[in-house]
C-alpha cells in the first residue's frame, strides 16, 4: 500500500471505490477523495468536517493504493497507518481499484452499529446553562449507537440548514427507547443552526437525522477512566460514563470538566447520579477559567490542562477520553501522549463550521 503522509501532486489518477458491506462500486474521479466518491455514490460514510480535522472518516485500506493530501498523524497513529488506516477525506486513489473497511458498514470485523437516515421531530428543548440547550428528538426509525458517537442533523426547507450539523449523543443508549435521541447544543453566535434553534420554541419541528457516525466511542475495559470535557464536550463524556456503569465493572474514574464560570457548569444532577451509581472511586473535578474575582468559588481555577499537568504522573494506567474545543484537546494530548498508550487514548475535537472553514482555507 502507498501511504506517504504528504501529497506531491495535486490529483490522483481516479478509479473505483468499493466499501466492504456495500454491494456496489462507485467511480472515483481524478483528484477526488475516497470520501467525496462515497458521498457522491450515496454511501453513508461517516464524516463531519471533510478537511482532516475531526477524524470521523477514519477507515482501513484493504485493497489498492492511496496518496494522502496532508499529514493525518493527529488522528492516525504510526501503528494504525502501518495497518492501513487512513482518513477518507484526505485520501486520493493511486490505483484503479480501492477497497476500504468502514466502521458500521459491513465487514466481519466491524462492531460499530450501522447508521440510519430517517425523519425526526424535535420533541423537547430544555435550557441547561446560559447558551446551552438539551435537544430531544423522536425518530421514525429505530436507532443503535455506542456512547461517544455523533449524529448529523439537518432542517429541510429552511435556508442554510440543508448542510448537516454534528452533535454527540448526550446519554448512553436506552434499549427501551430506541426511537429517541438526546443532544446538548451550544449557541454559536452566527451559526445558522443554533441561531435558528435558539430563536424560538422549536418543539414539533421536523428535521432529518443521520447516525450514528464517528470513531469516538466507549470501549469496555478494566483500566481506570480519565474523562476530560470542555463545554458541551460533556455530552459524550456523560454518555460514556453512563455506558460504563452498565458494564458492571468496578474501576476508578476521574471526570474533569472545564467551564468559564460556575453558571456554565451544567448537568450537575446527572453527574451526581453517575457518582452514586459508580462501582469504584469517582472524582469530579470542575475547573473554571473565568470565574469573577470575589466569588465564593472554592474549587480549582485555570484550565483543565493545569490539573492534568499536576496529576500526570498518576495517569499512566488510565484509559483517557477527551472531548471539547480543539485547543483544549490538543493541549491535553500533548500532556498525555507518551504516558497513556495510543490504544487507550480517545478524543473528539469539537469543530463548529467556522473552525472547519478556517481549516479548509489553510489547506487550500
Amino acid at each position: 500500500m502507498t501511504r506517504s503522509l504528504f501529497a506531491r501532486r495535486k490529483s490522483g489518477r481516479g478509479g473505483s471505490l468499493h466499501v466492504l458491506g456495500n454491494g456496489c462500486a462507485v467511480p472515483i474521479a481524478a483528484g477526488e477523495t475516497l470520501l467525496g466518491a462515497a458521498v457522491r455514490g450515496q454511501i453513508q460514510f461517516p464524516h463531519m468536517c471533510n478537511v482532516g480535522e475531526c477524524g470521523a472518516c477514519k477507515c482501513r485500506l484493504i485493497k489498492g493504493h492511496v496518496r494522502l493530501k496532508k499529514d493525518i498523524s493527529r488522528h492516525v497513529t504510526p501503528a494504525e497507518l502501518s495497518a492501513g488506516f487512513v482518513l477518507a477525506c484526505q485520501s486520493l486513489a493511486e490505483s484503479e481499484e480501492v477497497a476500504v473497511e468502514v466502521p458500521g458498514i459491513g465487514g466481519e470485523r466491524s462492531a460499530a452499529p450501522a447508521p440510519v437516515s430517517t425523519d425526526a421531530t424535535i420533541t423537547r428543548v430544555t435550557p441547561l446553562a446560559p447558551g446551552v440547550l438539551a435537544l430531544e428528538v423522536g425518530l421514525a426509525a429505530e436507532l443503535r449507537y455506542v456512547a461517544g458517537q455523533v449524529a448529523q442533523l439537518t432542517v429541510p426547507g429552511v435556508p442554510g440548514l440543508g448542510e448537516p450539523r454534528c452533535y454527540s449523543f448526550a446519554e448512553a443508549p436506552d434499549r427501551a427507547s430506541p426511537r429517541r435521541a438526546l443532544f446538548h447544543v451550544r449557541h454559536v453566535p452566527g451559526g445558522a443552526f443554533t441561531e435558528w434553534l435558539f430563536a424560538a420554541d422549536r418543539t414539533g419541528a421536523r428535521i432529518r437525522f443521520s447516525g450514528p457516525h464517528g470513531g469516538f466511542r466507549y470501549h469496555e475495559g478494566e483500566r481506570p477512566l480519565l474523562c476530560v470535557a470542555g463545554g458541551t464536550g460533556l455530552a459524550p463524556i456523560k454518555a460514556i460514563l453512563e455506558q460504563a456503569i452498565s458494564d458492571g465493572r468496578g474501576r476508578d474514574a476521574t471526570l474533569v470538566v472545564g467551564a468559564r464560570t460556575q453558571k456554565d457548569l451544567y448537568a450537575l444532577d446527572a453527574i451526581a447520579s453517575i457518582r452514586e451509581r459508580w462501582r469504584g472511586r469517582f472524582a469530579f473535578v470542575p475547573v473554571l477559567s473565568q470565574e469573577p474575582e470575589g466569588s465564593r468559588w472554592a474549587g480549582r481555577e485555570g484550565h483543565v490542562t493545569d490539573y492534568l499537568r499536576e496529576v500526570a504522573a498518576s495517569l499512566d494506567a488510565c484509559a483517557a477520553y477527551l472531548c471539547g474545543p480543539p485547543g483544549m484537546i490538543d493541549a491535553g494530548l500533548d500532556l498525555l501522549r507518551g504516558r497513556i498508550p495510543p490504544e487507550h487514548l480517545h478524543y473528539d475535537r469539537f469543530l463548529d463550521r467556522g473552525s472547519v472553514a478556517l481549516a479548509a482555507s489553510l489547506a487550500a
